[in-house]
């Protein structure tokens, strides 16, 4: 998950092999397009140690893929036990936060009649996407409150106006907002969830008035279009694309939903309107819903072919010297689980972040430097796990003389050659 909220989401149910798609209530038969045995559960949760890293807690992924609105959801997914040392921060990426300002203009636009406004944020990790839109806004934002059990009030650092509630949102927690609620926002937490329809429904009835809702979420088609199997970890239950994000919010009572694309095409980012305090019953699936939008390839065409591709791409880069893979989050944390699990091919893995350095990826234990000791192993080849960030560590390459070549996951290979290479 690229991501600044610790979601607020904790075990939950299986679900039956003949479950139907929980985007769309469709019929979902066949076998998954995508099985591993045993994947780690929290690919953002380190390890000090190797040896503590290799015994992760791991979980069975069953990908399936509904052919009415193209969602992509783990079958056997079982809950996420969720705690304190759960860490996600993007925000010390310039190209991260230039996102967040798009986010924050975005929702500006689309509350241009108001010349002040409040927002919740529902899944607020350490309330950093609050503190960036009230940076960005200014006056405009009024007041803003975050929800998220995972809220570790010693460690935020957060505007007067803005503040964040250790627990999910409720009934209760919603009384207890001493102001109007204008928005809602729920960012990287729908993909969490197994069945995002009652949950969406949820914020609705809690807050019962008319609010804007903002609804942020992987994109499954960018995934699909790229061939980036790393994205469909187990923490990621239910990824959604366009056709079966409008569903989910039309079925939870929204109306006036609008979905887009953002972060390059990486995320979804939608609008919706709370039509008011009553509860609307969820909308039944009409008739000729069955016609997604194309996708060029299916998972399971980028679940045969990725793992191949990928370890004979990475060993012609290992007999050029040493590899570095650059990303120690969750899709740099689940490429190598899938492509390199014994540790022959990638020699370290790098991430700007100081709090990652010297330690250990779950799974396969692969350790954590920064982007200095890279240069210092003599690194050849640089492996971005996420192709939205090459350009900016391609800069951070240049400007520390880290000469390696650069290529990107993905079936679109990149490569840039390492300028001024000896």
């Amino acid at each position: 998950m690229t991501r600044d909220a610790d979601p607020p989401r904790g075990r939950g149910r299986r679900r039956p092999d003949s479950a139907p798609c929980p985007c769309c209530a469709s019929a979902v038969a066949g076998s998954p397009a995508f099985v591993h045995p045993a994947v780690p559960v929290l690919l953002n949760v380190l390890a000090p140690t190797e040896e503590a890293a290799r015994r992760a807690p791991a979980r069975r992924l069953e990908l399936v893929d509904c052919p009415t609105c193209g969602a992509v959801f783990n079958r056997a997914f079982d809950g996420v036990p969720y705690g304190p040392d759960y860490f996600v921060d993007p925000t010390r990426s310039a190209r991260y936060r230039q996102h967040l300002d798009d986010v924050s203009d975005r929702l500006a636009a689309r509350m241009e009649r108001s010349p002040t406004f409040s927002v919740v944020d529902v899944g607020a990790g350490q309330g950093s996407f609050l503190a960036h839109l009230a940076g960005r806004l200014g006056t405009r934002v009024a007041r803003a409150h975050g929800f998220d059990p995972a809220f570790r009030a010693g460690q935020a650092q957060l505007p007067d106006n803005v503040g964040v509630t250790a627990a999910r949102l409720d009934a209760a927690g919603a009384a207890a907002l001493d102001f109007p609620v204008d928005v809602v926002v729920t960012r990287h937490v729908l993909e969490h969830v197994a069945a995002p329809v009652p949950f969406l429904a949820s914020l609705r009835e809690s807050l019962a008035a008319p609010f804007l809702l903002l609804v942020e979420t992987p994109n499954v088609a960018h995934s699909l279009e790229h061939g980036l199997l790393h994205d469909f970890c187990y923490e990621h239950c239910t990824m959604l694309g366009e056709t079966a994000l409008a569903e989910v919010l039309g079925r939870a009572g929204y109306d006036h939903v609008q979905v887009g694309r953002a972060f390059g095409g990486e995320y979804l980012l939608a609008f919706a309107a709370a039509p008011g305090a009553r509860p609307a019953a969820p909308r039944p699936t009409p008739p000729d819903a069955g016609v997604p939008r194309a996708v060029p390839t299916r998972l399971a065409d980028v679940a045969r072919r990725f793992v191949p591709e990928h370890r004979d791409r990475l060993r012609h880069a290992r007999a050029r010297g040493p590899i570095a893979l650059w990303g120690a989050a969750g899709k740099g944390a689940l490429f190598v689980h899938l492509v390199d699990p014994d540790r022959e091919l990638v020699s370290t893995v790098v991430d700007i972040h100081p709090n990652k350095h010297g330690m250990f990826l779950p799974g396969t234990g692969h350790r954590i430097v920064s982007p200095e000791e890279a240069r210092r192993r003599t690194v050849r080849t640089v492996v971005v796990a996420n192709a939205t960030y090459v350009d900016e560590v391609a800069a951070l390459c240049d400007a520390m003389e880290l000469r390696a070549d650069i290529e990107c996951v993905g079936n679109r290979p990149f490569t840039r050659t390492a300028r001024g290479r000896p």
